[in-house]
């Protein structure tokens, strides 16, 4: 997910943040799809709750995945990258409030500290030619984590009831259906003669395979651990996006996202912590 947040900034610039989603849900559809029809399925339960749990962590994946691309298209790496890995404080947060998990004291440090990074982010000083669209980002990259933590603790809820392979299924099955129903609600892209650069579609492809492998692996270490632990650390992928996206993409990492990267860097290191 790091690596292909430094390459989806361009390439969202480049086909606009429409493209991006329709593109991410269409390959993640029929990727999980396959993989939930061809990997090894254990006995699940069929309570229509836990199918609608399923789908609903989806569901949600693909919304945390158009606002991510629609923060990218208005804001930085550094800044929407930041904000959007956010999503353990939610994923973590309704784990205590609905499972009645444990949270120790330096867990709630860590989740506190992660909270300050996204009120730095979101709080901090703006040219006033930058400030509407760097307000629309923030909004856009706060729906992203919120929708993402959901995903993360919904995730975790139904695959240890069903399993990995039958959660990738209901996986595809959202993810296509979310991406057919933004189809239906926005207007269709215009079509265009363009001929877009063989190196345009190997770096897109890139990103989107990005996705689907973090999806994939954040999945199966659901299965394996609690989410507590893995959440956190899936989520420190900001920090190598807000590296590369200073060396490759030349992004000016400025003191309000130093200061916040830290927080969030330390916040991570805590929550997995009993």
């Amino acid at each position: 997910w790091g690596v292909g947040t430094v390459t989806a900034k361009p390439m969202t610039d480049r086909l606009g943040a429409r493209l991006m989603f329709i593109g991410a849900a269409a390959t993640e559809a029929v990727t999980f799809g396959i993989l939930g029809l061809l990997l090894p399925r254990v006995e699940g339960s069929n309570d229509p709750w836990l199918i609608a749990l399923a789908l609903g962590a989806g569901a949600s994946s693909m919304i945390g995945y158009l606002m991510f691309y629609e923060g990218l298209r208005l804001g930085t790496v550094g800044v929407v990258g930041t904000l959007t890995a956010a999503y353990p404080v939610v994923t973590v947060g309704l784990s205590v409030l609905i499972l009645q998990e444990f949270l120790s004291a330096a867990q709630a440090l860590g989740a506190l500290l992660m909270i300050l990074s996204v009120g730095i982010l979101a709080t901090g000083p703006r040219s006033a030619g930058a400030a509407q669209t760097s307000r629309v980002a923030i909004l856009f990259s706060i729906i992203g984590f919120v929708a993402w933590g959901i995903w993360g603790f919904l995730a975790k809820v139904s695959i240890a009831e069903m399993g990995e392979t039958n959660l990738f299924l209901y996986y595809g099955i959202a993810d296509g259906a979310t991406g057919l129903a933004y189809l239906a609600l926005r207007r269709p892209l215009r079509a265009t003669h363009e001929r877009v650069p063989r190196r345009v579609v190997a770096i897109t492809a890139f990103t989107f395979a990005t996705g689907v492998v973090g999806g994939f692996t954040l999945t199966i270490a659901y299965a394996l651990g609690p989410a507590a632990l893995v959440s956190p650390v899936s989520g420190t992928y900001p920090i190598i996006a807000a590296l590369g996206a200073g060396a490759v993409l030349h992004e000016r990492v400025g003191l309000r996202v130093i200061v916040a990267l830290a927080c969030f860097a330390a916040g991570i290191a805590l929550v997995p912590l009993a």
